[in-house]
């Protein structure tokens, strides 16, 4: 479609050899391991909406989606196309290949609501990419297909939406091979009790065409009629997972790389406040997440170990107003965590009160200017919402991203590095960024703030 459209356009004469269609945007996944491109070059109304809060969100789940769905000798799409079209007519969205069509009617009225699960839906087709397995293979049921993506949509990329919740009075009505949500509330019950590696399995065998009902038999020891009964019972009493239940696990994949859960969802193992060993009532374990319910009596929380070369990822959700950070190399030799540790700074951006914003290197580094606002680059969602942190922390370089964007660079201990700390606060504590190694720290006193899906991994040093 986009090499359709760039060669009408040249044809036209509105766009010459060798530059960009208008409205096209390339960019990467935080690894440099995934290109996409977003042409809204039909729907130019979309492509501030587009680049700022759309690409994030591929940037950041498309790689998730990949490692959700592997399989032995695939290799999903490297180069992922996102086109804004103008002859969809009742059609949102659809997959075909590597590339995703996009109704522009339909998500222009959609911005602030479905747009961006859809998306995160068809992404999921472009990483599925079933039946490809030759002329032998089964034909998946559409129900599986749709469902598996609906699933990861509702469940993993926007739980807080609610959006595949069944009421209990609906139970007796409904089927779990209906299709899309209200099979993706069948598949997030039934493989609750192993998330990750259960649909890996699943996704497997449907990929391969070998998708056959029998499978549910092998997969969870039961059959398909067991598992749907099972599911609507569980539906009248109450007791399906309004949250995900694929949140604080690995998937086999990052486990294969050496990731650790920081938060297992449950309870406050590995973690105490700063140099005691216990924990304050402030943090509580809330709906799956490790809460600050009160800021007046929670303070800084700690890692019971202790890290020196690492990548840290981690979701977190803000309350108005609210201020937080997540410092790294914290030594207990200092008065507060922040005597020795470089703080990534978290708050609200509209409302908090610091002038340090969201993603900075507290009062050191922050990142450059975005064009189209002439402001430092902001990429996170409002106070009430769920943003993604990823934190490298090598001897090359430390990056910081927000929601799959990178926002800057730098190197602890270099001559830039030194610079900045003797001209800020921190140049008054001795202890300050010299500890090689010390306490991963969430900071509970100024706000209320949820984290969920903490992971950590080392890195190798020099």
């Amino acid at each position: 479609m986009r090499t359709q459209l760039v060669s009408a356009l040249l044809l036209l004469g509105t766009l010459t050899p060798g530059h960009p269609a208008p409205g096209l945007k390339e960019f990467q996944d935080g690894q440099g391991k995934f290109k996409f491109s977003i042409d809204t070059t039909l729907a130019p109304e979309l492509e501030g909406w587009a680049h700022k809060e759309l690409a994030p969100v591929v940037r950041q789940w498309y790689p998730k989606i990949c490692a959700m769905l592997p399989s032995g000798g695939f290799k999903p799409a490297d180069n992922v196309e996102i086109v804004f079209r103008d002859d969809m007519k009742g059609v949102p969205a659809f997959a075909s290949g590597n590339q995703v069509s996009c109704n522009k009617d339909w998500y222009r009225e959609n911005l602030k609501g479905e747009a961006k699960g859809c998306t995160v839906h068809e992404l999921v087709h472009v990483v599925q990419a079933y039946g490809q397995a030759g002329p032998a293979a089964k034909e998946n049921p559409g129900w599986l297909v749709e469902g598996l993506a609906d699933y990861i949509r509702w469940f993993l990329y926007e739980p807080e939406s609610r959006g595949a919740e069944i009421p209990a009075t609906n139970a007796d009505q409904i089927h779990c091979n209906q299709s899309y949500r209200i099979s993706a509330n069948f598949l997030n019950w039934a493989l609750s009790r192993d998330p990750g590696p259960m649909l890996a399995k699943l996704n497997a065998v449907a990929r391969e065409g070998k998708y056959e009902q029998g499978f549910w038999k092998e997969l969870t020891g039961k059959t398909l009629i067991e598992l749907e009964i099972g599911w609507k019972e569980a539906l009248k009493g109450g007791t399906v997972a309004a949250v995900p239940v694929a949140a604080n696990t690995l998937t086999e994949a990052e486990s294969k790389e050496g990731w650790k859960l920081l938060f297992n969802g449950r309870d406050l193992s590995g973690w105490h406040n700063f140099k005691v060993k216990t924990i304050r009532p402030g943090w509580q374990v809330k709906e799956g997440t490790l809460a600050c319910v009160d800021p007046h009596d929670a303070g800084d929380l700690c890692t019971e170990d202790q890290y020196g070369w690492f990548e840290l990822t981690l979701e977190y959700n803000i309350a108005s107003g609210g201020n937080s950070g997540i410092i790294f190399h914290a030594s207990d030799e200092g008065d507060a965590v922040w005597a020795s540790g470089p703080e990534f700074q978290l708050e609200d951006n509209a409302k908090a009160g610091d002038p340090q914003r969201c993603g900075w290197l507290y009062a050191l580094y922050q990142p450059p200017n975005d064009p189209a606002t002439n402001k430092p680059l902001d990429t996170t969602k409002p106070a009430g919402e769920w943003n993604q942190v990823r934190l490298v922390v090598s001897p090359e370089k430390c990056e910081h991203y927000i929601n799959g964007t990178k926002y800057f660079e730098y190197q602890l201990g270099s001559e830039d590095f030194k610079k900045r700390v003797a001209a800020s606060k921190f140049a008054s504590m001795p202890l300050f960024a010299k500890t090689p190694m010390g306490h991963i720290s969430l900071q509970g006193d100024h706000g209320q703030v949820a984290f969920r899906n903490v992971k950590v991994r080392t890195l190798p040093a020099k």
